[in-house]
C-alpha cells in the first residue's frame, strides 16, 4: 500500500512539475528587484518605481550637464540597478519655471541625456532607455521661491513595474 501511495504521489508531483515547467515566466519584477530599488529610494508610482533625484542630482540653472559628485552617483546607481537585472529605464528630466518653455524642454532633455550618458557608460544598453525632456511641467516644488526651482531642477528614473 505504501508503494502504491508514493507512485500516486510521485505521478502528481512529476505532473505538476510539468505544468509549472509549461507555464511562462512571471512578468514583472522579483522580490529582490523591489527590495533593491526600496534600497536605492525608489518608490512605487502609478508610472512605476520612480527615483526623483530632486534631493540628490540638482542642477544648477541654465546647466544640462552632471558634476562631477552626481555622476558618482549616478554612475552608483546603475552598478546597482545593473547588478539586480533592472537594465530597462526611463530617465525624465526637468527645469524650474524660469525661461521660455521650448527652451526648458530642450534643457530638460539634455539633463535626462546626461544621465543617461552616465548609465551607458557603466553597461546600461541605449536601446534600453527611454529619454524624455518633461520641461517645466511636473514641478516637485514651488518655482517661486529659490529652494523650489532648485528642486525642481532635476532628474526622475523611472523603473517599469512589468
Amino acid at each position: 500500500m505504501k508503494i502504491h501511495v508514493l507512485m500516486k504521489t510521485g505521478l502528481i508531483g512529476l505532473l505538476l512539475g510539468v505544468l509549472v515547467g509549461c507555464q511562462s515566466a512571471p512578468h514583472g519584477l522579483t522580490a529582490e528587484q523591489i527590495a533593491v530599488l526600496k534600497e536605492q529610494g525608489f518608490r512605487l508610482t502609478d508610472g512605476g518605481w520612480t527615483l526623483d533625484f530632486s534631493n540628490r542630482v540638482l542642477f544648477a540653472t541654465n546647466v544640462g550637464d552632471l558634476n562631477p559628485k552626481t555622476r558618482v552617483l549616478v554612475e552608483k546607481l546603475g552598478k546597482t540597478l545593473l547588478g539586480a537585472g533592472l537594465k530597462k529605464a526611463r530617465i525624465d528630466g526637468h527645469t524650474d519655471a524660469s525661461g521660455r518653455e521650448l527652451y526648458n524642454d530642450q534643457l530638460s532633455l539634455e539633463r535626462a541625456k546626461s544621465v543617461a550618458e552616465v548609465l551607458v557608460s557603466v553597461g546600461m544598453q541605449p536601446a534600453n532607455l527611454d529619454i524624455r525632456g518633461r520641461g517645466e511641467r511636473d514641478p516637485v516644488a514651488d518655482n517661486n521661491t529659490a529652494a523650489g526651482r532648485a528642486e525642481n531642477r532635476r532628474v526622475a528614473i523611472v523603473i517599469s513595474n512589468e
